[in-house]
């Protein structure tokens, strides 16, 4: 009995099938640059949690924050002044990493993930009524993934909520490695103003340095939130 119950939590589960086969479809799109705008939505979501990630942790930090901008091509920015510039800086990659490590972790239950991606819609929200101004595309983007957030958790049921949490939870962590690549190829050869030239500057320690260290940091967290979250939540599997 206990073997069986063992093969059956091993079984790879219809949406941790679609799950793999849409991380590897995603991280395809990723490297081809002709594909790359087809991702174009999934970028907008990614830079909001982004620069959101900067305007937290300034705020935590004491820093005043003065907008959040989303551009069309997908990049961002968040002007502060104050606070600590090293956390500041940092928290852009790293956390839009947490956050699509959470997004995959409560994933695995229909109530917790039904809670993250509300949770995410209301941090979003709040985002969008304080500091998100400027750009057209970005304050659409921004109204257009709360709406979306919302529907998903009120009309998705069993498997298709968990695939879809964990579906846009992995796309943020894969769009941040990805950036952060970008970031090392630019980085290595030219220096341009980024979060890595911020804290080479803050530091005295080369931006690539910087670079590297949050796609490393983000790679593993990747990896350690897929091997914890693999199993369902403990008495709330969903067939």
């Amino acid at each position: 009995m206990v073997e069986n119950e063992m093969k059956s939590s091993a079984k790879i589960r219809p949406h941790q099938s679609a799950l793999l086969i849409a991380g590897l479809l995603t991280l395809t799109g990723l490297l081809v640059p002709m594909l790359h705008r087809v991702l174009l939505p999934i970028q907008y979501l990614d830079t909001h949690l982004h620069e959101l990630s900067h305007a937290l942790v300034a705020q935590i930090t004491g820093a005043q924050v003065d907008e959040i901008r989303v551009n069309a091509d997908g990049s961002g920015v968040t002007p502060v002044r104050g606070g600590i510039m090293l956390l500041i800086a940092s928290a852009g990659y790293l956390g839009s990493s947490v956050f699509g490590a959470a997004m995959i972790y409560f994933g695995r239950a229909e109530k917790s993930a039904r809670f993250t991606l509300i949770t995410l819609a209301v941090l979003l929200a709040f985002s969008m009524l304080v500091w998100v101004r400027g750009d057209a595309i970005g304050e659409v983007s921004g109204f257009g993934w709360i709406a979306a957030l919302v529907a998903a958790a009120a009309f998705l049921r069993g498997n298709a909520l968990l695939l879809c949490c964990q579906f846009l939870g992995l796309q943020q962590c894969l769009s941040s490695v990805e950036a952060v690549f970008q970031l090392v190829k630019i980085t290595a050869g030219m220096e341009v103003h980024s979060d890595a030239s911020i804290m080479q500057d803050a530091t005295g320690v080369p931006s690539v340095v910087w670079a590297l260290t949050w796609c490393l940091i983000s790679t593993a967290l990747i990896v350690s939130t897929l091997k914890r979250s693999w199993h369902p939540a403990k008495g709330k599997l969903t067939q």
